[in-house]
């Protein structure tokens, strides 16, 4: 099983400002993991290990049909479901038939959050590469 990451490892899109609330990104060799940053601990820090139920669990795959999605203006329904609500949040939450493998949680964003997302994902400040990138920087 694949360690915990941590808040500190957690990616947001480059649009975001350091105070606003963000769809957060990680990857790692196995896995992209996302996480809505307004779930932290009050108390925790950037070294403060994020719960695994706080988060989506998706394959490098899944990852990318759902960023090839989105760079295409079209929806996404394999693997995650990305619904507005009437009340014009986006929540995030795996497709019923991949529930057991990417996770319950549900993850909850407005406007503003949800177009930084789609923008990053559209500039690639998501793809594997670019994380893999950071990872080996922060290991020199």
């Amino acid at each position: 099983m694949s360690p915990t990451p941590t808040a500190g490892q957690f990616r947001k899109a480059s649009a975001s400002s350091p105070q606003q609330a963000c769809v957060m990104v990680f990857r790692d060799e196995h896995r992209t993991l996302l996480w809505d940053d307004k779930l932290a601990d009050p108390a925790g820090t950037s070294d403060t290990p994020v719960p695994p139920e706080q988060c989506l669990t998706l394959n490098h795959d899944q990852f990318e049909a759902v960023q090839a999605a989105i760079r295409a203006g079209t929806p996404v329904r394999r693997f995650l479901t990305i619904i507005r609500k009437a009340d014009g949040h986006y929540l995030f939450g795996a497709s019923p038939q991949d529930r057991s493998s990417i996770g319950t949680a549900e993850l909850c964003f407005d406007h503003a959050e949800y177009t930084a997302f789609v923008h990053a994902v559209c500039q690639h400040e998501f793809d594997q590469r670019q994380h893999e990138t950071i990872r080996r920087s922060l290991q020199m």
